[in-house]
This record gives structure tokens, sequence and C-alpha cells, in this order.
């Protein structure tokens, strides 16, 4: 029975650590039957990778070659053109010809023209050549407008300009007098009556576009002074463009 009894708590030990083993041993078998599952479904991506990678390195290859490519191609041209300037040499020709120096002559300007400095002076160039098209444009049509009225108002006959006479004075008849000066140089004479202000100076007043017809008239009666019609002097113009208001410097008409 002692024999029993120690055979039976060794048999009851080496049971124990044989489950133990068999309970390690059934770990490891799950856990690496879960990477493996880990790894068959990352499958997909596995083969999206390869597929990238292949793509980026056939590509960098075909760039390389394309430019080894156009590296010899280049080469090619640089010791054909020497041998042909070699061949010109011999011929006593010169080595470029015209269009090669004309190509070459442009290839060095827009060189330059990438250049800051050189992008700033075509700017300022093309400004000023812009400004000064822009300028000859609009003072050639003032100028033209200008002397076009003045021609305009030439053509017109002194009986065709209307002038209304406003004493601008205390002294009467003054625009009477001044009237008749008017109509003495062949002018239409239009309404003569007082101006509701006093006037020192004498000036002709004129409504817009017909500057060039008081100036005939100022210049007929010796009147310096020439002023745009305001809204005053309209309203009893009684529809003339010109206006002549006496002023104190002319009250001795009147005499």
């Amino acid at each position: 029975m002692r024999v029993i009894e120690h055979i039976g708590a060794f048999a009851g030990l080496a049971a124990f650590i044989g489950l133990a083993v068999l309970a390690l041993l059934s770990f490891t078998q799950a856990r690496d039957l879960r990477r493996l599952r880990d790894w068959a479904g990352s499958a997909p991506e596995r083969d999206s990778e390869r597929k990238e990678a292949t793509s980026a390195i056939a590509a960098q290859r075909a760039e390389e070659l394309r430019a080894l490519q156009e590296a010899r191609t280049a080469e090619h041209s640089v010791v054909a053109d020497r041998e042909e300037r070699r061949r010109r040499r011999e011929a006593g020709l010169p080595e470029l010809t015209r269009g090669e120096r004309v190509r070459g002559s442009l290839s060095g300007f827009g060189e330059h023209l990438a250049e800051p400095r050189w992008l700033v002076v075509l700017f300022v160039v093309v400004l000023l050549v812009v400004g000064g098209v822009a300028y000859a444009v609009v003072g050639g049509s003032s100028s033209g407008g200008s002397s076009g009225s003045k021609q305009a108002a030439a053509r017109v006959k002194p009986s065709e300009i209307e002038v209304t006479v406003l004493n601008g004075t205390a002294v009467p008849g003054l625009a009477s007098t001044f009237g008749d000066k008017i109509e003495g140089k062949g002018f239409t004479l239009g309404a003569v009556t007082n101006s509701s202000a006093s006037f020192a100076d004498s000036v002709v007043m004129f409504k817009r576009g017909h500057k060039a017809e008081a100036r005939r008239v100022a210049a007929q009666l010796q009147i310096g002074k020439l002023r745009p019609m305001n809204g005053e002097v309209a309203s009893v113009a009684a529809g003339a463009d010109v206006a002549v208001i006496v002023g104190e410097d002319n009250a001795a008409a009147a005499s």
C-alpha cells in the first residue's frame, strides 16, 4: 500500500505536468491559428501594396530610360552640330547659318527676359507706350473737338447769335445803349432788362456749348470776361445763348 501511495503521488504529479504542457501547446496553437487567419485576411492589401510598389518602380524606370534617351539624343545632336560646323569651316563658310544666329539671339533674349530686372524694364516700357498712345488719342480727340467747335462757331453768322443784354448798374438806359451796339455789330438782340445783382465789371455769359459765340460777342464789345451762364441770368435770358451783363466799368457809355 505504501508503494501504491508513492506511485499514485508520482502519477498525479506527472498528470498535472502533462495537463500544463497540453494547455501551453493549446494556447500556442491558438495564437498561431489567429496569426494565420490575420495573414490570410490581409492578402488583398498585400497584393495592392505590391502592385503599387511595382507600378512606382516601373514608372521610375521609365523616367530613367526617357532621361537617358534624351541625354543620348542631345549628345548625338551636339556631335552632329560639331561635325557640321567643322565641315562648314573646311568649306570656307561661316560656322553658323543665318537662321541659327537668329535663333541664338532670340534664345539669349528670352533668357534675359526671364530675369526679374528685365521683366520690370519691359513692364515700364509697355506702360509708357500704352500711356503715350492713350494720351495721344484723348488729347487728339479733345483738341479736335475744340477746334471743331471753334470752326463751327466761326461759320455761324452774327445774325444767328441771339444776345440778351442786362444792366448790372444803377445807371438807367445802359442796357439799351449796349443793345444798340450789339445790333450795330450784326448780332440779333434778345431781351433787354436789368440784372437783379450789381456788377463792377462787365461780363459775357454763355450757355454750355456756346463759348465760341460768346467770345465773338466779347471781342466786338471789348469785354474781357467770359463766364458760364448761371441760373439767374438764364431765367431772364429768354432762351438766348449769350448774355451781356453791363457793369460799372462801362457805366460811362450811357452818357
